[in-house]
């Protein structure tokens, strides 16, 4: 197995330009895992398919895996599925799985290695059995545009149960991206190609660069026989120490908080048990989930003054890493549910967080009044996600007013703190928490002193776009960090 940074190296001493080719193969190669099983699972929640038609098709996907069928056969099974249905409704669920299974499932490593080829200006090229529905999403997420991919036939927009030939699968696979080469006057000695599987070797035996990822048993066996390097990632491994990792965050919370009310009552100063508790909970997170944090932008935390901090959410990390950027001076807004769950509601209270109910517009509306507090009173921030939930983007979604009324209602600034990869950590739909380096940058503090509310819509879409501009610009380049 080898390193990954060896790989990206290599890329970076490529020729520049379109014409090298980079392939990337999508099931088990930039996800983990298997979408055709998403589709099948979301198909029957929604009542498209029932138990016998689902297990048939299980049965039908072991039998293509001992050889019994062939990759026509399989996708034909597939396209049936679909007779009659209207293309609109096939779009509409795969936009579903996108945002249920295949966000959280994308690779960190494939990120790196897709930006990579794409800094050296390289033609950038999915290639999939599945069908174009089932990538576009993922495509457009990591900037991919061209989708080599099976069709399913339809007519004056419904599905005739129908599949194009060739599939883009195995040789078909190959065929598809000689066509493509042949089109752009690339040529396959120079181009990469990214799979998991022994399916794709037709093309990895035709292209100069092979790269095995994630290998299955027999890819791993024809790698070591060609000399091929091959790559293992772990990022979205679903094991038993991600599972302990992600339930040690609740009893390490609880400690801190039973330990910082002694270091409280020791001192006779709440705020020594508060700086305690924060100190205490974010370090032990960070050593159990293996998050590491590199930081772009710190001196803006220097000099500190109370602000109304705002960072985009990916992750359920966000919250923690700036909790641990703002030590005791972290206030931030939970959920109503937080409040309710003791004891774990008096631990969260005592660290700052403030319960709100977004189901009930008068009583957020009353609950912001601690948060103003929090900031004159108390010379705390209030840490705030505009977007209000996690993004199925590592670029964020529409901002909230909340956030904004808040900074105009206690006179101070808004300080932005950028997530660029936070996602790794945890992402949207995933319960558990993976080992990942963070970057972070802080953003110069923006004065809301001369903002009018009736220009709010304004401001707020010009504080998301550096936020956008931001995270765009840290994919082609190098954060100088800080390691906190």
């Amino acid at each position: 197995m080898s390193n990954i940074d060896d790989l990206l190296q290599s890329i970076a001493k490529t020729p520049k330009g379109p014409k090298t080719l980079a392939v990337f193969d999508f099931d088990g190669t930039i996800i983990s895992g298997y979408s055709p099983l998403f589709t099948l699972k979301e198909q029957f929640s929604r009542g498209d398919i029932d138990k016998k038609t689902l297990w048939n098709i299980i049965l039908q996907l072991a039998a293509h895996r001992s050889g019994l069928i062939d990759d026509h056969s399989l996708m034909e099974l597939g396209a049936g599925l679909l007779k009659g249905e209207p293309e609109a409704h096939f779009e509409s669920l795969c936009d579903d799985i996108y945002r249920k299974h295949l966000f959280r499932r994308i690779y960190p490593e494939m990120r790196k290695l897709i930006a990579a080829h794409q800094q050296r200006g390289h033609h950038v090229v999915i290639a999939s059995s599945s069908p174009r529905q089932i990538l576009t999403a993922s495509a457009k997420e990591l900037g991919v545009d061209t989708i080599l991919s099976s069709t399913y036939i339809a007519e004056e927009g419904v599905f005739n149960g129908e599949v194009a030939m060739p599939v883009c699968w195995g040789y078909g696979k190959r065929l598809a991206v000689e066509r493509l080469a042949e089109q752009t006057g690339a040529s396959l000695k120079k181009a990469f190609f990214y799979s998991d599987s022994d399916d794709d070797l037709p093309l990895l035996e035709s292209v100069g660069n092979p790269v095995p990822v994630n290998p299955n048993h027999g890819l791993q066996n024809a790698a070591a026989e060609a000399g091929w390097a091959t790559f293992t990632f772990s990022s979205r491994r679903s094991g038993w120490s991600e599972v302990l990792r992600s339930l040690g965050l609740y009893s390490s919370l609880f400690s801190s908080y039973v330990a910082a009310k002694t270091v409280a009552r020791l001192a006779k100063d709440e705020t020594e048990g508060r700086r305690f508790m924060v100190a205490s909970f974010t370090n032990t997170i960070c050593a159990i989930t293996g998050i590491k944090i590199e930081l772009k932008g710190a001196q803006y935390l220097h000099d500190y003054k109370p602000r109304v901090v705002i960072f985009n959410h990916q992750s359920q990390a966000d919250g923690l890493i700036v909790m641990k950027l703002l030590g005791e001076h972290f206030a931030a807004i939970g959920k109503d549910a937080f409040g309710k769950r003791n004891p774990l509601s008096n631990a969260y209270s005592y660290v700052g967080i403030i319960p709100i109910d977004r189901s009930d517009g008068k009583s957020a509306i009353e609950s912001m009044k601690p948060l103003i507090d929090a900031i004159k009173k108390e010379g705390r921030s209030v840490a705030i996600a505009p977007e209000g939930t996690r993004s199925t983007s590592v670029l964020p979604g529409p901002f909230k007013k909340g956030a904004f009324h808040l900074a105009l209602d206690a006179g101070v600034e808004i300080l932005p703190v950028v997530f660029h990869n936070s996602a790794d950590v945890q992402a949207k739909g995933d319960l558990l928490f993976h080992p990942a380096t963070v970057r972070v940058e802080i953003l110069p503090p923006v004065s809301t002193a001369n903002w009018q509310r009736a220009d709010l819509d304004t401001h707020i879409q010009d504080v998301r776009q550096r936020f956008i501009d931001t995270i765009n610009k840290g994919q082609s380049n190098l954060l100088e960090t800080t390691a906190l």
